[in-house]
């Protein structure tokens, strides 16, 4: 894989052929450097996210998740109204009851290789302007989305500038991450998600899907379509210009 005048190779690292503890150490690292480049986006002005704490069934959030999101809405409330709250989880099966019992609306996300019961909840209070309240409840310990794959991007002195990786279930593909170090050649970030498409195709896989709140557009230029706009300009950034950039939260499939 050449990119302008730097040399690139690429490792990929499946299961079974590399030991489950060496594909974690690997994925970790493409973790970090992607927690690295998220630093870089700061949140949407009319958007306030919170990430409430996820015990156990009976215990924290999903024990009365309805009077949680309903105190959070009251105190943010004394700054200015909620018109829309958005809930993206992992523990569909759990919450679908008491949120569509309150009004909410259900959503299901259908990914065949991620989570099975992921769904959006959304509750639409107020139809004039006002803030979104977004919030994320996840299960990242759950088995399936485990990364099956790890692809890494190496230069020369086989210093680590990025990858990829998620899981593969038969014919379908979740890309948990794609990420790369800055500074790279322009057009590095499209042709190293080419290449990962490729090697998911080689490997039998015949649709792709992924869920990002920072990067929609670049997986439209590639052929994904949007599947679901959660919500509208969760994410910001300041373009080299200077202009601000807007970024919606979506979920994207690709059929390969």
């Amino acid at each position: 894989m050449t990119l302008t005048d730097a040399g690139f190779r690429v490792e990929v690292l499946c299961l079974p052929d590399t030991p489950r503890d060496s594909l974690d150490k690997a994925a970790g690292a493409l973790y970090a450097l992607f927690g690295a480049r998220e630093k870089e986006f700061g949140f949407g002005p009319n958007v306030i996210v919170d990430y409430p704490q996820v015990t156990g069934p009976d215990t924290g959030f999903l024990a009365d998740p309805v009077a949680h999101i309903a105190a959070r809405v009251e105190a943010l409330g004394r700054d200015g109204p909620i018109a829309r709250v958005v809930l993206l989880t992992t523990y569909g099966d759990l919450l679908l009851p008491p949120l569509t019992g309150a009004g909410y609306r259900a959503e299901r996300i259908d990914m065949p290789a991620g989570p099975d019961q992921t769904f959006a909840f959304t509750l639409d209070r107020d139809s004039g302007a006002g803030r979104c309240l977004y919030l994320e409840a996840v299960n990242e310990a759950d088995e399936k989305i485990r990364p099956s794959f790890v692809i890494r991007l190496l230069d020369g002195t086989g210093r680590l500038c990025g990858g990829a990786c998620g899981a593969v279930h038969g014919t379908h593909a979740y890309l948990s991450i794609l990420t790369l170090i800055p500074g790279l050649p322009a057009g590095t970030g499209t042709t190293l998600a080419r290449e990962v498409l490729a090697i998911l195709r080689g490997q039998g896989v015949r649709a792709v899907d992924l869920g990002t709140q920072t990067a929609g557009r670049f997986y439209e230029k590639l052929g994904f379509r949007v599947t679901h706009r959660l919500v509208r300009g969760l994410r910001t950034r300041v373009a080299a210009d200077g202009r601000q950039i807007d970024d919606d939260l979506v979920m994207l499939r690709a059929t390969l």
